[in-house]
């Protein structure tokens, strides 16, 4: 009867209930803390992730920029070289070298009588002068015609067969899939070594897309290519532009072979007449290539872009530059499980996703490095790389960067399932943003 008296007094086991709750309100906090980190841990996976894709993807589309116009300029300086070796075969220069020497020789004599010394030593040395330049002639025009029987043979049939303009058509169809490949495979890498909680969600997919919500080597490749080039022999409305910046480019080309060949022959035989002879035989040969394929073997084109307008009108040249050079990846997981569902629950129905948004250009010039100025004692001269400004298909300095994702179709992409194989047979749930603009994604965006 006493101990039930004192009950209410008893205190012993206070503190193991006071434990118990305390842990089951530190499991919970731990739960909360680990749901957190993984949602970190997720989100900056994704984000590195479409970054990378979006940078490796947009790497491999400057390549293939870079690549077409090498081989414009490679078919150009083709042309040149062929028109040089066909020279060199037919050799229509050379005999009109011996009646030019010729005439030097018998003027020789002319000189020696003139009573003038210094026209009388002329005519003792011409006939030296001229044996020696026939001399050089001769010498040159074997060596060169030895070069020619091996070399134009292969000239010939690069432009026989259009072996450049296969080779440029094989670019523009098979660098958007390399791109798309390229940013699947950097996305995968950023997958890491998942727990074994989180293998069931499979790796990151990487999807590189055009702002015309079109994944990169999607559907509208026929109608246009990812890269932003043309075949004038498709596109007729682009023929007499790449026939006249053919004609530009191998004549430049041909120019430059002529001067490094000729060299000698400008500073040391000049009497001969022979440099400017073979230059005019080159160029006559050029143009007979021209005539010979007149719409065949033709560089590749910058696209020229739309929608059409004024080029000057600021909202024009930026709704041309979005669409053919602006990129967006979006790397894609199913979404974290969380831990203690039924205490935790996760609102999200669609499964995770990040994005960043990449630009394809050409760099301006830009200063390098400073060094003191030779001339002028405390001054200084800044040194600019070499960079040529044109957005076209002869410069090679294409590259890619990321920039901020204000692309407005960006909405649009998010919701779309991507037809790729990196993304095939997967079941996404994807976000309904149709309420949502290209303003309301800015918001929320870390780009």
């Amino acid at each position: 009867m006493r101990s039930v008296r004192q009950l209410h007094r008893d205190e012993s086991g206070s503190i193991s209930l006071a434990t118990v709750f305390a842990l089951l309100l530190l499991t919970m906090l731990l739960g909360m803390v680990i749901n957190v980190g993984r949602q970190v841990d997720n989100k900056l996976k994704l984000q590195n992730a479409a970054d990378s894709a979006t940078y490796s993807g947009g790497v491999v589309l400057a390549r293939g920029m870079n690549s077409l116009a090498f081989t414009n300029h490679m078919l150009s300086e083709t042309f040149a070289l062929t028109a040089i070796m066909r020279e060199a075969r037919d050799r229509h220069a050379e005999p009109l070298v011996p009646p030019i020497l010729a005439a030097w020789d018998s003027i020789g004599p002319v000189l020696g009588r003139s009573g003038f010394p210094k026209f009388d030593q002329l005519g003792a040395v011409i006939p030296q002068k001229t044996a020696a330049e026939k001399q050089m002639v001769t010498a040159y025009g074997n060596w060169i015609a030895a070069s020619s029987e091996i070399v134009l043979p292969v000239l010939e049939s690069i432009l026989a067969n259009e072996e450049i303009p296969k080779l440029q058509r094989q670019i523009v169809a098979v660098t958007p899939g390399l791109a798309q490949t390229a940013a699947a495979s950097v996305a995968n890498r950023n997958t890491g070594r998942p727990s074994p909680r989180d293998r069931s969600r499979g790796p990151i997919i990487g999807v590189l897309w055009r702002t015309i919500v079109d994944p990169v080597g999607g559907a509208s490749e026929p109608v246009a290519s990812t890269l932003p080039a043309v075949d004038p022999t498709v596109d007729q409305a682009y023929l007499q532009q790449a026939i006249a910046e053919r004609s530009s480019y191998a004549t430049r080309y041909l120019n430059q072979w002529n001067a490094e060949l000729m060299g000698p022959f400008d500073q040391y035989a000049k009497m001969s007449q022979f440099a400017g002879l073979w230059r005019g035989f080159t160029c006559g040969q050029l143009q007979q290539l021209f005539e010979q394929y007149p719409n065949a073997n033709l560089p590749h084109l910058i696209r020229q872009p739309t929608p059409p307008g004024d080029a000057n009108d600021l909202l024009v040249r930026n709704q041309r530059l979005e669409q053919d050079y602006m990129f967006v990846g979006v790397a894609y997981r199913p979404k974290v499980r969380s831990t203690m569902p039924r205490l935790f629950a996760d609102s999200l129905v669609s499964d995770n996703e990040a994005f960043a948004q990449g630009l394809l250009f050409v760099p301006r010039s830009r200063p390098v490095d400073l060094r003191p100025d030779p001339n002028e004692p405390g001054r200084w001269i800044a040194y600019y790389s070499i960079s040529p400004p044109g957005w076209d298909l002869w410069n090679e300095n294409w590259s890619f960067q990321l920039v901020p994702a204000t692309a407005a179709s960006v909405a649009t992409i998010l919701q779309t399932h991507p037809q790729t194989p990196a993304a095939a047979g997967t079941n996404l749930r994807l976000p309904n943003l149709q309420s949502a603009n290209w303003q309301d994604v800015l918001r929320v965006t870390t780009h």
